[in-house]
């Protein structure tokens, strides 16, 4: 999935300089540490990037089945340990829910 192109040949390691290698799992972790290092952070694992990921899926899609599809969770209860929600968003799925029961209550339609 990842890869890289060899700034040098390497006989030992059979790597010709241009050409493209897959990334090793010691080679991601490398990059990984330059990366934060060159942009002065610290405390930040590559896993954070999973938690990040469904959080923002949860408040793009609203449906915490598709998170737990996408991060492929055998059980919801991990899911909701990945997708975090703020108080933020509580109060305004409340106060959704409230102008919809009220604006079906105006036209008639029964909710629920």
């Amino acid at each position: 999935m990842f890869t890289y192109v060899a700034r040098r040949t390497k006989k030992s390691g059979g790597l010709v300089r241009g050409q493209r290698y897959p990334v090793t799992y010691n080679g991601l972790k490398t990059m990984w540490r330059r990366t934060r290092a060159a942009a002065g952070v610290s405390g930040f694992r590559f896993h954070d990037f999973r938690h990040d990921f469904a959080t923002k899926l949860l408040r793009e899609t609203k449906n915490l089945k598709l998170v737990q599809r996408a991060l492929n969770h055998a059980d919801i209860k991990t899911t909701t340990k990945y997708a975090h929600v703020v108080d933020d968003e509580v109060a305004a799925g409340v106060d959704a829910m409230q102008k919809s029961r009220k604006k079906s209550r105006t036209t008639g339609r029964k909710v629920g």
